[in-house]
């Protein structure tokens, strides 16, 4: 099998910019969630500083996976691709496009 290009592997940098974007959402919110408990009357910005701390973490739980690697690879007459550690993703003409498994533990 001779391998021809590899991606994936990395974090998304979409991913990574929609999080520090909402990290600067909740930094503003803290400040409004401070001026709110001075004032005792704006709930508004309590709970608009929960939902956004809460979609924040769920955010970041989803960038912190990884794309997975997928490599694109020829094969020489007479070998096979390894069922259990690759998973066939796309096949134009003699080139596969393989993934590799999770590993099971």
């Amino acid at each position: 099998m001779d391998v021809l290009n590899t991606t994936g592997g990395g974090f998304s940098v979409v991913a990574i910019i929609g999080a520090v974007i909402f990290l600067g959402l909740v930094i503003l919110s803290g400040w409004g969630l401070t001026d709110s408990i001075r004032d005792r009357e704006r709930i508004s910005t309590i709970v608009f500083a929960f939902g956004v701390v809460w979609f924040t973490i769920l955010f970041l739980g989803s960038v912190m996976t990884r794309d997975p690697i997928r490599h694109e690879v020829t094969l020489r007459p007479g070998h096979v691709i390894d069922a259990t550690k690759y998973e066939i993703v796309e096949q134009r003409g003699q080139i596969y496009v393989i993934e590799e498994r999770e590993a099971a533990e």
